[in-house]
């Protein structure tokens, strides 16, 4: 049997188990350093990045006092307002000169750089497309010091009644927002009516000579129905006007008015045109909106000159009885022209006709044509307008505008023979002149030719 060895030859596996535990505790202490080293730097790093400072200075809600309408309000007023109404909003932004520390301790206010204010109304539907909102300029306040914005809001005609918020915001780049909010009630107005839209037929574009078509939307905002709504069309640089009558107009209600025409003079000149909507209601309320139409010059050349006249401009008749329109037309080009005629009542309040539909003129011929407007037995009393279109081929010569006054009782059945064939003989020397006028315009030319053609020693 072997002799033992000795126990010390059995230890370098132990000796390298220490030595393998102290490497290990360095490792940990160096990873700890390291840890330590890197909280270090971040933390330095975080105080050196740039902080958003306020800009609002000593500025808090209780320096800001609102007015709406002259009337100081807060955030337990109700404000009680109505559709269509005008809210004038007065912001008052006072600052003092010291404030109170944490310690409660008087120290000097800080100003307030870039502010900016601003006014908007909630829970309306299409704010998408109509501005409920105003703000104010970017301005400074300096301690010590107050400034008043003035805003203004309008209420939208069709909102919704019952509550709602109004809110006014103060403001600047970094901090945040001092809100002041106020909830009123939005109520609907016992009267008040809006022109909603205005249609133009053929369009915003039309030529010298031809009729325009406007067709306004009323709508009812009120809470009570409105009765015989006065609307009148015009075009005040052409001295040219239409009127209707809507017998009815209940709350809520939006309605198109029968089509009305402007006969757009031959001879106004080419550009832009102010169209004038007038609604008046209630008796003295009136409401008016602005359009605008561009007439073109019309195309008829010294060749396809034609001399129009009618007469009567107006009759007046009653329900079930004829208003007779004589129309005299004058070839003065120098071609054949073939003419027909379009009548156009604007409704079914009366019918109309044309005692020849189709009218060949040589060039110096001339004709009287008939229009007749029949109103019917039902048609309310008041002025109508009808229009009389003119055309050769396809172009508008001229569009005659004619007024038929609706009256409640017939005039005498004596005077219709007597009316036409006084129509008749007025508008034969009305020819009759027109001719004699060409031909004293004709002479005169001639004369003016043989002058010039004298040669003199």
């Amino acid at each position: 049997m072997g002799a033992l060895a000795p126990m010390s030859e059995s230890c370098p596996a132990k000796g390298k188990k220490r030595k393998f535990g102290g490497r290990y505790k360095m490792r940990k202490l160096l990873n700890v350093m390291a840890f330590f080293v890197i909280s270090v730097l971040l933390v330095s790093l975080v105080s050196a990045a740039p902080v958003s400072e306020s800009t609002l200075g000593s500025l808090v809600a209780d320096h800001v006092t609102v007015m709406v309408n002259d009337e100081e309000v807060d955030e337990n007023t109700l404000l009680v307002v109505e559709e269509g109404e005008k809210l004038e909003i007065e912001v008052e932004l006072k600052l003092p000169a010291t404030v109170k520390d944490a310690n409660n301790q008087d120290v000097a206010a800080k100003d307030a750089k870039q502010i900016e204010v601003l006014a908007r109304l909630s829970g309306y539907e299409y704010s998408d497309y109509v501005s409920l909102q105003d703000a104010s300029d970017v301005f400074d306040l300096k301690a010590g010091t107050k400034r008043t914005v003035d805003l203004e809001v309008t209420v939208p005609s069709d909102l919704s009644n019952g509550k709602n918020t109004l809110r006014v915001l103060v403001f600047d780049r970094n901090s945040e927002e001092i809100v002041k909010t106020f909830v009123f009630h939005v109520e609907s107005p016992r009267h008040a009516v809006g022109i909603n839209d205005v249609y133009f037929s053929p369009g915003e574009t039309v030529k010298a000579g031809r009729a325009l078509l406007v067709t306004p939307v009323l709508e009812n905002y009120g809470d009570r129905t409105e009765e015989d709504v006065v609307v009148t069309v015009e075009i005040p640089a052409l001295g040219v006007k239409a009127t209707e009558v809507v017998k009815e107009l209940e709350a809520d209600e939006r309605k198109d008015v029968p089509e009305m025409f402007l006969p757009i003079p031959a001879t106004a000149a080419a550009g832009t045109y102010d169209v004038k909507v007038t609604a008046k209601y209630d008796r003295y309320e009136t409401v008016t909106k602005t359009a605008t139409v561009t007439i073109v010059a019309g195309e008829m050349t010294k060749a396809d000159k034609v001399l129009l006249a009618v007469g009567p401009g107006a009759q007046t008749v009653a329900p079930g009885k004829t208003a007779t329109f004589g129309v005299a037309l004058s070839n003065e080009g120098t071609t054949t022209k073939a003419f027909t005629f379009d009548v156009v009542t604007g409704g079914d309040w009366a019918t109309a006709s044309v005692s020849e539909m189709l009218v060949v003129l040589s060039s110096g011929q001339n004709k009287v044509v008939y229009v007749d407007v029949t109103p019917a037995v039902d048609a309310p009393v008041g002025q109508h307008a009808v229009s009389v279109a003119v055309k050769a081929g396809s172009e508008t010569v001229q569009t005659l505008p004619l007024q038929v006054n609706v009256a409640g009782a017939a005039p005498a059945q004596a005077n219709d023979f007597n009316l036409r064939n006084g129509l008749e003989i007025a508008l034969i020397v009305l020819v009759v002149l027109l001719v004699i006028i060409g031909l004293i315009v004709g002479f005169s030319r001639l004369k003016k030719d043989d002058e010039e053609e004298q040669t003199y020693y």
